[in-house]
């Protein structure tokens, strides 16, 4: 692997020193996210008789209405939470996918994805397993003696692979989703094609970059990242059965401190979190926690809250469990 790869790495839940240059997945760039645009449709293109659709409607427009007491709702939250100091900022974005109500919190604010970018890992391979599903029974064998990559991390798995041990392409996309475990997603990107990995990116319009550093960690918005779930849920990147698969496998993210406490018991949520630690010589000053997914309500909707703060995780799984409560009332 080139020293270029080895840089790219996959957004984990990694620790950002101030005074260094870390790695990280480049993410979608562009416009403020409040910004209301004509309806506007994403295609795959490469070929010469067709424009495969992607998706439609990826911005908020005029011609879709706005949820505006859903927004007032999560404004007034995200108000209370900065000035009793749970946070420092955040930013929501939620879209009914029934009948495209939206709204928007913060929209132009940015973040770091971290583990967010293990979603475009689990794709890729799904989209080589297509071909041949052969990719999904490979072996690959976890090294004793390997850093252990979740070492570092403010929520552990609740499982992880065993060093020594080996395991299939597939189990370790389980480990990867589920408990977002950073060494299983090592593994897979290691040996992914990387021209697959980044055919993905390329597809959906997300740049790469290389050398995120503490001056410009953040570079995403909750709505850039809410693109990859309405790709799975409409099915229209991977296959039915592979989109299926990747939300079936989000449902059971051992993490439910953020979206899934804010519904009832009852309600499926397929989501995904992202955690990274922020720190200043040695010492940890901020997180950002996000969690993003779709939540399967009788009109199922989006829902990606992105959030950064010095207070302890507990009070920040707090404030997106209050806005996922809002959402859940008001969608």
């Amino acid at each position: 692997m080139s020293s270029r790869k080895k840089r790219l790495g996959f957004g984990l839940a990694i620790v950002i020193a101030a005074s260094a240059i870390c790695f990280g997945l480049g993410w979608l760039a562009g416009a403020s996210a409040n910004k209301t645009t004509a309806p506007k449709s994403l295609r795959l293109g490469g070929y010469q008789f067709i424009d495969p659709l992607l998706l439609c409607n990826i911005n908020n427009s005029s011609a879709y209405q706005e949820n505006k007491p859903l927004a007032s709702s999560i404004n007034s939250i995200i108000n209370t939470h900065i000035q009793s100091g749970d946070i420092s900022k955040a930013s929501v974005y939620a879209a009914n996918l029934t009948n495209g109500k939206w709204a928007i919190v913060n929209g132009g604010t940015t973040y770091y994805p971290s583990s967010l970018g293990k979603i475009p890992i689990m794709m890729a391979y799904y989209e080589l397993a297509e071909n041949s599903s052969a990719i999904l029974a490979k072996e690959i064998t976890y090294p004793v003696g390997s850093k252990d990559l979740n070492a570092t991390q403010d929520i552990q798995p609740a499982e992880a692979i065993i060093p020594g041990h080996s395991y299939t392409v597939e189990q370790l996309i389980e480990y990867m989703i589920k408990d977002s475990d950073n060494n299983a997603t090592q593994l897979l990107y290691e040996n992914i094609d990387q021209d697959k990995l980044q055919g993905v990116y390329g597809d959906l319009g997300i740049p790469i970059n290389n050398d995120p550093t503490f001056t410009n960690l953040d570079f995403i918005t909750p709505q850039q990242i809410s693109l990859l779930f309405r790709v799975l849920y409409n099915a229209t990147y991977l296959s039915r059965d592979y989109s299926e698969k990747t939300l079936d496998l989000m449902s059971q993210s051992s993490f439910t401190q953020g979206i899934v406490a804010g519904v009832p018991s009852s309600t499926t949520v397929g989501h995904k979190l992202g955690l990274v630690s922020i720190q200043s010589n040695g010492v940890t000053t901020e997180h950002e926690l996000h969690d993003c997914g779709i939540v399967y309500a009788s009109a199922p909707y989006l829902l990606c809250v992105m959030t950064r703060g010095s207070a302890p995780l507990s009070a920040m799984e707090g404030v997106i469990a209050q806005i996922s409560q809002a959402a859940y009332s008001l969608h």
